[in-house]
């Protein structure tokens, strides 16, 4: 079956995908933004900020993982034009860009004066304004994270001035900015301290996980030559460590580049990453064969050699079906013996596909306010593979939060630029000083312009707004999958068909109903919730199954029903007149009443509870009256009896079916929903109900924040087939009412927090609201 649902839908395309993405190198966070712009110069950054009423993300390399850049519908700043060396002094040291210049345009600046970078990553892609943001660090003895050689900083605040902050001027919006994500406003300059560039040789050594801290005590920590190491973990045992070390020499180099040459293509380093994370022993052979040849030469080059490689050599060729991503976690030098059989034992447990583990050191941070670095650490950066679907991103939170337990076990924390799988209290933990880095931005930030998906998660600007998230958390049955609420659309289509056959009943022969053009809507409309949730979501194998039952036999049901009644049923109907049921014709009258409540009832239940037997019962005691076509009458009595047994039988065999496949469902959903501004948690009932109590909730004032753990819902409206909504919301798909002359269903995708809004206009503008579609 799940072979059948994917060929007939392998060419459907994903539609109605913003054209303004901005996404990260990981590629699986997406974000809508309203406009990327590129500033280059400080008064147009003042310009925007205090111009743009809405919200404003900040955005650089885009190497921060897990939406960090932006968020729905903001103003995103895209910092890479902004990107001059503002002055430099080879003498004192110091140099002063703009947060958009690289670090390779930055090294490549202040080679020829024999200087180099004190702090940065490995890697030389990423926009210094990036690395402060997230403070980053590498691989450098004797340093820690870049806070430490920032000698100040200019920043853009929420009302568009330009404040100096270092130390010791505006010591607390210094504090706050390093580390702070672009929470507080846009870092527009840095003046960094720059140190001696010098040759280095490397050392390696393998040794017992178990022997690594005592070795890096007595033989790298205090050594004053040394520049850079790191300690890289071989996966999947975790038990031995590569130690390399990078020490002072004046041996002549053995590499005559001063920074690493840029290449065009990686293509051996892509086949050696797809080697160890895709074949049989790929890992086990990396540290038995490959790492023993890497390393077999003695190796010395310039220190900024060392500092300048490219990230591109970790790339793949592509991310469509796998990604790479980091994580990161900081514990205190001595607790390193405590934490690794933890992370050791998770990433096991749970088959993590690690490529590497490379331990490093830093010191304790100076200050800021969001420091990863409390004092002096350990940090392990763990590189691991992932696909892109929704189950792989799920099973990785699920590790992810059981290390975070682990490193806040022992008084660490974890870094924030990668995927956000921890809870508030897991980051409450790890950030103790996040309440007064809130508080900050609060003061500085009063209208929340600055945000993105990280702050989205963790900062609530009512700070009552902290109590009902961590709640809602608590909850175990208070997430469901965002996905449903486009796979209910085929389903409730089915509804409004048989709402609409009831109807037409009412006022015209059955043989004039269009059976066929039903069938080509529901598929039309089954057509495009697949090409909405294809790649947006995990392929929900159960509900396609369902779907695809339910409509082969609503399929089935209508093709046998249009033939019937356009051949025998029309012959009969001859004979009645080519009439609607009258008072007399009480059988044509019963199959129209049946078709009214079955209606009404799928609206509240599933079809296959309907009691059609007693339906079947009841309807054999029905008498026509006298002046009635006997032929008709007879014909009805049959076609009628036959249609009720056969869906009392086949409705019970789908009731079997259904417990034995499916959890029982439930019939509330919880809401986090504000009332005249103020947040509650409210629970709402399920189906047709829910669509009757959102509007009710919102004319008291409410409005919502999240239904059911999601961000946006589907609702359908009926307006004339006149009306254009191409400006005014996200058109799933609109369908014209086959029974309904010059009307026409619209199916809006909603943002939650602009879903009162959008009832209220349409209210206004005399659209009916037919469904809004629960998950």
């Amino acid at each position: 079956m799940k072979k059948l649902i994917l060929l007939l839908f392998v060419f459907v395309n994903s539609a109605f995908a913003n054209p303004t993405i901005v996404n990260d190198v990981t590629q699986i966070n997406p974000i809508a933004v309203d406009q990327v712009v590129a500033p280059t110069n400080i008064g147009e950054i003042q310009d925007l900020v205090q111009k743009h009423p809405g919200p404003i993300s900040i955005g650089g390399g885009r190497f921060s993982m897990g939406g960090q850049i932006a968020t729905e519908n903001a103003l995103f700043i895209d910092t890479r034009e902004f990107n001059r060396i503002l002055s430099f002094d080879p003498k004192t040291r110091l140099i002063t860009v703009e947060p958009g210049i690289t670090w390779r345009k930055l090294q490549e600046a202040i080679d020829p004066f024999d200087l180099s970078v004190q702090i940065k990553q490995t890697y030389s892609n990423f926009t210094v304004g990036g690395s402060l943001s997230v403070n980053a660090h590498g691989r450098y003895v004797g340093y820690g994270p870049i806070i430490l050689s920032t000698r100040s900083i200019k920043v853009v605040l929420s009302d568009g001035k330009v404040v100096t902050a270092s130390p010791k001027e505006n010591s607390e919006i210094f504090y706050g900015c390093i580390g702070g994500y672009g929470g507080l406003g846009v870092i527009v300059e840095v003046t960094l301290e720059l140190t001696e560039n010098k040759r280095v040789k490397r050392f390696v050594k393998k040794l017992p996980i178990t022997d690594y801290k005592k070795f890096f005590f007595e033989n790298v920590r205090n050594d004053p030559k040394a520049q850079f190491h790191n300690g890289d973990i071989y996966p999947p045992a975790y038990e031995n460590v590569n130690a390399v070390t990078w020490v002072e020499t004046e041996e002549p180099v053995t590499v005559q580049d001063k920074i690493v040459p840029i290449k065009e293509s990686y293509w051996l380093e892509n086949l050696i990453y797809f080697w160890l994370t895709e074949l049989p022993y790929g890992k086990e052979l990396r540290e038995a064969v490959l790492d023993p040849l890497y390393y077999r030469k003695d190796r010395i080059v310039w220190r900024n050699y060392e500092a300048s490689y490219d990230v591109q050599e970790l790339e793949p060729p592509t991310r469509r079906i796998s990604t790479y991503v980091l994580q990161e976690y900081f514990v205190p030098v001595e607790k390193f013996d405590e934490f690794y059989p933890l992370m050791r034992s998770i990433l096991q447990k749970h088959d993590a596909n690690v490529m590497n583990i490379s331990i490093r050191h830093a010191k304790q941070d100076s200050g800021s306010y969001l420091a990863w670095g409390k004092k002096e650490v350990f940090s392990f950066v763990v590189y691991y593979k992932q696909r892109v679907y929704e189950s792989a991103k799920k099973e990785v939170g699920i590790w992810t939060r059981e290390l975070i337990d682990a490193v806040v076990s022992v008084g660490g924390a974890y870094y924030l630029p990668y995927q956000l799988h921890a809870t508030v209290s897991q980051f409450e933990k790890a950030y103790p000083n996040s309440e007064r880095f809130f508080a900050l931005k609060r003061k500085l930030d009063p209208r929340y312009k600055f945000r993105n998906k990280l702050w989205d998660k963790y900062y609530f600007h009512n700070p009552d707004d902290r109590k009902i998230r961590q709640e809602l958390d608590s909850l175990n049955d208070y997430i469901r999958n965002e996905d449903q609420t486009f796979l209910t659309l085929p389903e409730w289509y089915i509804v409004f068909s048989s709402d609409e056959y009831a109807d037409f009943l009412k006022r015209s022969p059955p043989s004039a109903f269009p059976y066929f053009g039903s069938i080509a809507q529901f598929w039309k409309i089954y057509g495009r919730v697949i090409g909405k949730t294809w790649s947006s979501y995990e392929f929900n194998w159960g509900y396609h199954l369902m779907i695809n039952v339910i409509g082969v036999s609503y399929s089935a049901e209508l093709l046998i029903k249009g033939l019937y009644e356009n051949s025998i049923g029309r012959i009969t109907e001859v004979f009645s007149g080519n009439k609607a049921p009258n008072a007399e014709m009480k059988v044509e009258a019963y199959m129209q009443k049946v078709a009214k409540e079955y209606t009404d009832f799928v609206r509240l239940r599933p079809w296959y509870e309907y009691p059609f037997y007693s339906k079947f019962k009841e309807f054999w005691q029905i008498e026509d009256g006298e002046n009635t076509s006997w032929v008709r009458r007879c014909e009805r009595r049959i076609f009628f009896s036959t249609e009720l047994l056969a869906k009392a039988i086949y409705g019970k065999l789908i009731g079997i079916g259904t417990e034995g496949v499916y959890a029982p469902e439930t019939f509330e959903i919880k809401a986090w929903a504000k009332e005249n501004g103020k947040s509650k948690i409210i629970s709402i009932p399920r189906y047709e109900a829910f669509t009757q109590a959102v509007p009710e909730l919102i004319a008291k004032n409410n409005s919502f924040v999240e239904i059911a753990g999601n961000r946006q819902i589907l609702l359908t409206l009926r307006v004339p087939a006149d009306v254009d909504f191409k400006n005014s919301g996200t058109i799933l798909y609109e369908w014209e009412i086959l029974t309904v002359p010059n009307r026409k269903r619209v199916a809006l995708i909603a943002p939650v927090l602009k879903l009162h809004e959008i009832l209220i206009n349409a209210d206004k503008n005399g659209y009916q609201l037919d469904h809004i579609f629960d998950y």
